[in-house]
C-alpha cells in the first residue's frame, strides 16, 4: 500500500454507505483522483467541514493497486471558501467552475496550468465585482488550456481584425470568421472580441465587468456552445448558475 501526499482541490462529493463520502479531488501532483473518506458524514467526523467544494487541502491518502478509490487518511486545510457557500451566487459560481474541471480533466493526468487556474479563480470569487465575469474568464482559459478555444485576432478569410468587424463561430464546422465573411453561427460583437483580448492579459483578481455588460452574455453563449460541443451533454451546474445570474440582472 503506497502512501502519497499532494495539494488538492475538492471538486465534488457524494454519499456512499451509511456514513462515508466519495470525494473527487483535483491534485496538483497526480491529477484527478477519487477517494473514500470513511465516516465523513458522522457528526463528530475527523474531517469536519474540510471536504467542501473548492477547498484546497494538503491531502494524504493510501493507494492500493486493486482499488479505483484511494483511501483518505488526513486533509489539512490550505485555503477554504466555506463561508462563501452561504451566498447563492458565489456558491453557484464555485459549483460551476469545479464541475467544469471535473468534466474536462482526465483521471490521473496532472495539469498544473489548470490547477493554478482553478486555485486563482476560487481565490478571486468572493472579491469580484461580477461573478459572471469570473465564470467567463474561467471558461475561456479552461477551454484554451485543454486545446478547444478557437483563438484568432484576424479573419482567416479576409484578414480583417475581429475586434473591428466582430466574429461568428460555426459550430458544425469548427470555423470562426469575421461577421462580413460568415453570416451564420454564434456571433460575437466587436466589444466582446475586444474584452476577450483584454481578459487574456489579466489575472482573475483584476477583472472588471465590460461595457456594455451584455458582452458577458455573448461570451457565455459562445463558451457554452464550445463546452457542449466537447462534452456532448449539458451541465446542471451551468443551468443553476445561469438562472441566478438572470435573477440578479
Amino acid at each position: 500500500m503506497a502512501v502519497r501526499r499532494a495539494l488538492s482541490i475538492v471538486l465534488r462529493t457524494y454519499k456512499t454507505g451509511e456514513a462515508d463520502k466519495v470525494v473527487v479531488f483535483f491534485t496538483r501532483e497526480y491529477g484527478k483522483i477519487r477517494g473514500i473518506a470513511r465516516a465523513a458524514r458522522k457528526t463528530r467526523s475527523r474531517f469536519g467541514g474540510r471536504l467542501e467544494l473548492g477547498t484546497e487541502l494538503d491531502l494524504t491518502f493510501f493507494e492500493k493497486d486493486s482499488s479505483e478509490l484511494v483511501s483518505v487518511d488526513r486533509c489539512d486545510i490550505v485555503h477554504s471558501r466555506f463561508t462563501e457557500l452561504g451566498y447563492p451566487i458565489l456558491a453557484s459560481t464555485l459549483g460551476y467552475v469545479t464541475d467544469l474541471v471535473d468534466n474536462f480533466v482526465l483521471e490521473r493526468e496532472p495539469n498544473q496550468h489548470v490547477y493554478r487556474l482553478l486555485r486563482a479563480t476560487v481565490d478571486a470569487i468572493p472579491d469580484t465585482e461580477s461573478p459572471e465575469a469570473q465564470a467567463r474568464y474561467f471558461e475561456a482559459w479552461l477551454l484554451r488550456l485543454v486545446g478547444f478555444y478557437p483563438r484568432h485576432k484576424t479573419c482567416p478569410v479576409c484578414s480583417r481584425k475581429l475586434a473591428t468587424e466582430g466574429a461568428r463561430y460555426l459550430v458544425s464546422e469548427h470555423r470562426i470568421e469575421c461577421s462580413r465573411c460568415l453570416k451564420t453561427g454564434v456571433s460575437l460583437s466587436p466589444q466582446a472580441v475586444t474584452y476577450l483580448e483584454w481578459m487574456w492579459t489579466r489575472s482573475p483578481d483584476l477583472l472588471v465587468p465590460p461595457e456594455p455588460i451584455s458582452v458577458l452574455r455573448e461570451l457565455g453563449v459562445f463558451h457554452y456552445r464550445l463546452i457542449q460541443e466537447q462534452l456532448e451533454k449539458d451541465l446542471k451546474s451551468h443551468q443553476v448558475f445561469d438562472d441566478l445570474i438572470c435573477q440578479k440582472k
